[in-house]
């Protein structure tokens, strides 16, 4: 099929979207995390009512557990570093094919409540808002005329029941009935509680990560066999004393806060040639306000477009750190950026603009490094990198709209940005001698986004229109191009906790040139990951692959998780490249390397 047929009927699917299927489960589509003080809550968004929720405390560890029944997850399983007061992680998996078990790993003993709140809000139906507060041992537990037997390796508890938190949901057959949110182990609200501060709330967390990495096999030749990367980023969050920050405030009041992250960043290569780099910057820096028909955000931040994993061609808001190439997940590699985001909420769809008015571009290295452009050898050869002033007729913009649509989440997008990596021209003759000169250009981007489950499938896929794409060539220097680009994902959880995600990406070059490269007229890739729980969720094993189908080069990562020490994760795992010596994967397989990795959450 030609690629802009493929193009056309990415647009056609979003125009007129394919009815679902029969009883088509809810789609949990994302999690947000508040910081107030009293109450903490973690909010899900659902796609509509579920038909039960139901939450108790595991007896082996500080663990919340909730199971949304009759429900996928959107995309693949989630570990969510909370970066919070009261939990330093949420996990979300597909419990089985019915189930979608969200796991709230506590930093201490809390309780917490459950309520149902329909909305038509943030392109969602419904939302569940998890509150948790410090346990307090003087408030004893309220008895339930409805106790509930707890599940096995539950602590014993009261189960109870809470008209408030009484919902009308659908049955599987479509009639109304009404249905409860139960809830464990929650104690009542202490009496006396702490009188809200007249400054306002104020709340820090971050983490701490070392990585260290060793080539898996090392040449004669003077090389970086060894890099290590310490980070370090504190978090804090002010929610002034206003009216609609109150936590008591009925849903569906406005709310306000301010929030600032600094990080200590740290890479070192070597022995050979050794290279490091520092920095201490401002991370995200941004002050929020929402209502339940828009919502505002002005400062440093991160917005991300698109429904599929590591490659995402709608995503192109951030600029990434490419300095390790893409051996970090995308999630890890997007750099914030100063903008103004605003979201309007009209019935049943969100429009979203962005202004961005300075660049930035991505973060990588000519030459010394790895992964460098050049390789890792110095280099004599001069560059000279012109980036955009910092007016605003250099300014990037954004439009987006998103809906759901008969069981299907889309949206459409376009933005007018400055391309994040440089167009590249070589001057050998310069008289200050060979010089790589590297300068930045606009492009416009016309993108496309679907998503939707079926039984225990779940699909989703996105495709994006370049106008201009700059593209290296084999004399060091670009070309541009129109490109086409889209991603068709399939994920799938098989028993025994067994999770399965795979890709295709089809890129197409217009008017291509052979001398492009590593890339041809039409490229198509794998990509993916497979990844199976152990231990009551304290371990995991996974695999991310990447294939190109074409000359058969791979990029392999598989890993092995612990995370049953409180606030810490323990990664080991390797990097393989497989394939010809001139094709994408192929050009890294000297780098071949172990890792391990530790990350402390507070």
């Amino acid at each position: 099929m030609p690629p802009l047929l493929h193009v056309i009927l990415l647009f056609i699917a979003f125009i007129f979207p394919i009815p679902a299927f029969a009883n088509t489960p809810v789609l949990v589509s994302a999690f947000e995390l508040s910081q107030a003080d009293a109450p903490q809550t973690l909010t899900i968004l659902l796609s509509r009512a579920p038909r039960s929720v139901r939450s108790f405390v595991l007896d082996d560890s500080n663990r919340l557990v909730l199971d949304i029944t009759e429900a996928r997850l959107s995309g693949t399983a989630t570990t969510l570093p909370a970066q919070h007061p009261l939990i330093f992680r949420v996990r979300a998996a597909q419990f089985n094919p019915t189930t979608v078990r969200v796991v709230l790993d506590l930093k201490d003993e809390v309780t917490h409540r459950i309520d149902a709140i329909p909305t038509s809000t943030e392109n969602v139906a419904h939302k569940i808002v998890v509150s948790l507060a410090p346990m307090n041992p003087a408030a004893p537990p309220q008895k339930s005329a409805l106790p509930t037997p707890p599940p096995q390796g539950v602590k014993p508890g009261i189960q109870k029941v809470h008209p408030a938190y009484t919902v009308a949901l659908a049955d599987t057959d479509g009639s109304p009935e009404n249905k409860t949110l139960v809830f464990g182990e929650s104690k009542a609200p202490s009496e006396d509680q702490e009188e809200p501060s007249p400054w306002g709330r104020l709340n820090f967390s971050g983490f701490l990560l070392a990585k260290i990495a060793q080539e898996l096999h090392e040449s004669g030749d003077p090389e970086q066999a060894r890099n290590f990367r310490n980070t370090v980023r504190l978090e804090g969050k002010w929610t002034p004393p206003l009216p609609g920050n109150d936590p008591t405030a009925v849903p569906g009041a406005s709310s306000t806060f301010l929030l600032a992250s600094l990080q200590s960043d740290y890479l070192w290569f070597g022995p050979e040639h050794s290279t490091d780099d520092y920095d201490l910057d401002l991370y995200e820096g941004y002050i929020s306000h929402a209502t339940p028909d828009w919502d505002l955000r002005l400062g440093r931040q991160i917005v991300r477009w698109g429904k599929t994993d590591q490659i995402s061609p709608a995503d192109n808001v951030n600029p990434q750190d490419m300095r390790e190439f893409f051996v970090p997940e995308l999630e890890d590699r997007k750099i914030p950026n100063w903008m103004a985001r605003i979201r309007l909420f009209p019935g049943d769809i969100t429009l979203e603009g962005l202004f961005i008015p300075f660049f930035e571009e991505n973060e990588f290295d000519f030459s010394g490094t790895t992964w460098a452009l050049l390789g890792n050898q110095p280099s004599d050869l001069r560059i000279r990198e012109s980036k955009p002033s910092k007016g605003l007729d250099d300014a990037d913009l954004g439009l987006r709209t998103s809906a759901s649509l008969a069981g299907w989440d889309v949206a459409a997008s376009y933005l007018y940005a400055t391309e994040k990596s440089p167009r590249l021209r070589f001057d050998p003759a310069n008289p200050a001698g060979p010089t790589l000169h590297a300068d930045y250009h606009r492009q416009h981007i016309w993108a496309v986004e679907f998503e939707t489950t079926a039984d225990k499938f779940g699909f989703r896929g996105e495709g994006a229109y370049f106008d201009k794409q700059s593209l290296h060539t084999e004399s060091l220097d670009s070309v541009a191009k129109p490109v086409a680009h889209y991603v068709l994902g399939v994920d799938y959880l098989g028993e025994q906790d067994w999770y399965a995600n795979v890709q295709l990406s089809h890129q197409h070059v217009f008017e291509y040139e052979s001398r492009i490269l590593f890339l041809r007229r039409d490229n198509f890739y794998l990509n993916g990951e497979i990844n199976r729980e152990f231990w009551r969720g304290n371990a995991m094993l996974k695999l991310r692959y990447a294939l190109d189908l074409y000359d058969g080069g791979s990029f392999l990562t598989p890993e092995a998780t612990l995370s049953y020490y409180k606030n810490l994760e323990l990664t080991l795992g390797a990097n393989v490249f497989f394939g010809p010596q001139d094709s994408l994967f192929g050009r890294y397989r000297d780098n071949d390397q172990v890792f391990c990795k530790a990350k402390y959450y507070f």
